[in-house]
């Protein structure tokens, strides 16, 4: 697969050569307009701030990998057909053809040109920074350093296992010997207890430090709170996940994870949004932990990839004449009733159908459609919960209907036909000034409260809190129903650990479809509290999209391509356990003979 980055890193920063920019006029500006080298810059307090702008500006290039490519696509979730008359990406990914050949990620994702950054930033604020900064100033910048350098190292511990650690900034200093750069990996302990103690770095030094970034800004940048969030996240993982020589296991690492979600959510002042769709639509809302700005029109750099891949092509035009679907006048939503056909809206006035302008499709000049859910994962929603409302079904059309001049059809029962499958809009777009068509001016959240209330719930699963695990679980339903929430009909009810665990991925997937949690989900949640690598889900049945659906007694729970919907099939076997961990990709071996592959390839 090609460099995931490359699809959508704009512009950077290489700070560990000592180039870096700021924008003279707009924060998180992709076009560059000042340019500094190491014997001009890092003179002033205002250099080391610009400096924080620039490293998210980098940072945004990661999203499309966090959120998608090493979180969703080898899930189990996507089918290898679309419905507009495309061809689906990334076919062998989705296939798990995961090797040497196809390595889908090179120079370990990327992550070390982020920590070179990171590395510079500590190196200055120890160096520079203690006459040119306060102290308050240059422990919050070390304190944000420290975590989002944790923070990258733990993406790769994740993918990899391992890793080199690089904690300087060598040729920055004026190491440019190859042979002395070469550096081998670390075992996967070594990496997970550096990781920890960088993110331990990080909160003590907020704790020493009044200082705020942006404070009207600040979900845009490291804080305290995101370090928490990340702390409680490693702590999590390294209690259930074993990886190369870091057994799983421990209820110590689990009572410290939940203090740190238990924190995120209690004495920051965060708070679910009072509905689901004002998530995807508000900038800096109250959910908001930590976010990748897109909404920003001066900036105009716009989460187009993987969005529009999710979408029908309006220059394609196949799937307007071959599908059914409810919809509302502005086509964002469903409604009950009424199917028209689909890209073609009209009103009922006195007996008479009219076809009107969409308001929608005309103006949605995205490529061709890419990727495409497994139908199962709509079906898992019923009507009332709002999450479901992303989803926009298409359905065949019968014989009798098919070539027909009709375009509304009146009490329509989508059991009666079958579902080709789901355009998918969770990020709404909306027009922006000066043109005529749909971008997805958004802010992308890598943190949000709901996933803190999950992630207790599923500590308090381990401890047999079961109080605390129904109420973390209720807290994100009741967000999600809203007004429609039925406390007997929606509260959930613990039963045994195992079926807990699977009930998390059920919540898991209808919260965070597109938010790059299901591939980490299914390697984190067990059937077996402190059990062996193949009691995780991603081994079992539990772990197929479909399971818990009854395709049996309701014949109209069928796949894109009318066959019936699987529900038992394990998204990896036994046999794929290595493909648990991504290869190190040829280039990257070849040109650090100090690097060893992971075990498998």
């Amino acid at each position: 697969m090609k460099n995931i980055i490359s699809k959508i890193l704009l512009g950077s920063i290489v700070a560990g050569t000592g180039m870096v920019y700021m924008s003279c006029a707009n924060e998180l500006d992709m076009k560059p307009q000042d340019w500094y080298v190491p014997e001009t810059f890092w003179k002033t307090k205002t250099e080391f701030e610009g400096n924080q702008i620039a490293l998210a500006n980098q940072f945004r290039g990661f999203t499309y990998q966090v959120m998608f490519s090493a979180g969703e696509l080898r899930s189990g979730i996507f089918t290898l057909s679309t419905i507009d008359g495309s061809g689906t990406a990334d076919a062998d990914v989705i296939q798990q053809v995961v090797d040497v050949s196809h390595p889908q990620f090179s120079n370990f994702g990327g992550w070390h040109g982020m920590i070179a950054n990171y590395n510079e930033v500590l190196y200055r604020c120890e160096n520079e920074g203690v006459e040119i900064l306060d102290e308050d100033t240059r422990k919050g910048l070390m304190a944000m350093a420290y975590g989002q350098r944790a923070y990258c190292y733990f993406q790769m511990y994740k993918m990899y296992g391992g890793v080199p650690l690089r904690t300087v900034p060598d040729v920055l200093l004026g190491e440019y010997d190859p042979e002395k750069l070469y550096m081998a990996r670390a075992t996967a302990e070594e990496t997970l207890n550096f990781i920890k103690d960088d993110v331990k770095k990080s909160i003590e030094l907020f704790n020493e430090s009044n200082y705020v970034f942006k404070s009207n800004k600040k979900d845009y940048y490291w804080s305290k709170a995101a370090s928490e969030m990340l702390a409680g996240e490693v702590y999590l993982w390294s209690a259930k996940v074993a990886t190369g020589d870091h057994a799983a296991g421990g209820t110590s690492d689990i009572q410290t994870a939940k203090g740190y979600f238990e924190n995120v959510i209690g004495n920051y002042g965060f708070a679910l949004q009072s509905d689901f769709y004002s998530i995807w639509t508000s900038s800096h809302n109250k959910e908001a932990i930590f976010s990748v700005c897109y909404s920003s029109e001066e900036d105009g750099v716009y989460y187009t990839s993987p969005e529009t891949n999710f979408l029908w092509a309006r220059t394609t035009g196949a799937a307007g004449n071959n599908y059914w679907s409810t919809m509302d006048d502005d086509g964002w939503g469903k409604i009950s009733g009424k199917a028209y056909r689909f890209g073609r809206w009209c009103e009922e006035k006195d007996g008479k159908l009219t076809q009107r302008t969409s308001k929608v499709w005309d103006k949605a000049n995205f490529g061709v459609m890419r990727y495409l859910y497994k139908n199962a994962l709509y079906y898992h929603f019923d009507e009332a919960d709002s999450r479901g409302d992303a989803f926009y079904p298409q359905y065949h059309l019968t014989d009798a209907d098919r070539g027909t001049k009709t375009l509304m059809l009146n009490n329509f029962n989508p059991h009666d036909y079958k579902l080709a499958g789901c355009f998918v809009i969770k990020f709404r777009p909306s027009i922006i000034a000066g043109s005529n068509y749909y971008q997805f001016k958004v802010d992308v959240p890598i943190y949000r409260l709901a996933d803190a209330h999950l992630k207790l719930a599923e500590c308090c699963n381990y401890l047999d809190d079961k109080n605390g695990l129904k109420t973390n679980i209720d807290i994100v339903r009741k967000r999600a129903y809203g007004a429609k929430y039925d406390a007997a009909v929606h509260g959930f009810i613990p039963s045994t650990f195992a079926d807990n665990e699977v009930a998390l991925l059920k919540e898991y997937d209808k919260e965070f479809y597109m938010e790059g949690h299901r591939w980490w989900d299914l390697r984190r949640l067990t059937l077996v509290k402190d059990g062996a690598q193949t009691d995780h889900l991603v081994f079992q049945p539990q772990g197929c999209i479909g399971y818990g659906l009854n395709p049996v007694d309701n014949a109209w729970m069928v796949e894109n391509d009318g066959s019936a919907v699987v529900t038992s099939v394990p998204v990896l076997t036994t046999q794929e356990a290595h493909k648990l961990l991504w290869p190190i990709d040829n280039n990257t071996l070849g040109a650090d003979p100090l690097l060893e592959q992971n075990p498998g390839y």
